[in-house]
């Protein structure tokens, strides 16, 4: 009940944000599942600046991040893959262009982890974890151009 609450107190544009959110995280966690990744990625990048506006919204972008975390908490699966690409769209749509990371490493066992975040001017919004120091991330997606 007091999720629900939570809920109906916030703001009208923050409720509509968490519904967005909602929607973006269904979407990347089904078309990753279907559709490569190459390809999802072009679709993020094209979406995120076609989305982008020059004033940032009230919205900070904590918050917008606080608002995508627990939508995640409501579609089964959610990766920090589709939050990070879900967020990559979410924040543009806001005035905030992010950096989508892709790291890969080993464990102690030696198995490989792959993680992804996002990140606003050097602070991780999205995605941050204990060790995140360890994973070897892949170039800027920004200097990949789609085919």
């Amino acid at each position: 009940m007091g999720r629900l609450l939570k809920f109906f107190r916030l703001p009208g544009r923050e409720k509509a944000l968490f519904f967005n959110a909602l929607y973006l995280l269904a979407t990347y966690r089904i078309r990753l599942q279907v559709t490569s990744t190459q390809h999802i990625f072009n679709r993020v990048q094209r979406l995120s600046c076609e989305k982008y506006v020059a004033n940032p919204s009230p919205v900070p972008p904590q918050r917008i991040a606080r608002l995508l975390n627990v939508a995640a908490l409501f579609i089964p699966y959610s990766t920090c893959l589709s939050k990070a690409l879900a967020g990559q769209i979410l924040f543009a749509g806001h005035g905030h262009k992010t950096r989508l990371h892709i790291g890969v490493a080993n464990d102690a066992q030696q198995n490989f982890e792959a993680h992804a975040w996002l990140s606003l001017d050097d602070i991780i919004l999205i995605g941050r974890l204990p060790g995140l120091e360890r994973y070897r991330e892949f170039p800027s997606l920004d200097k990949i151009s789609p085919k």
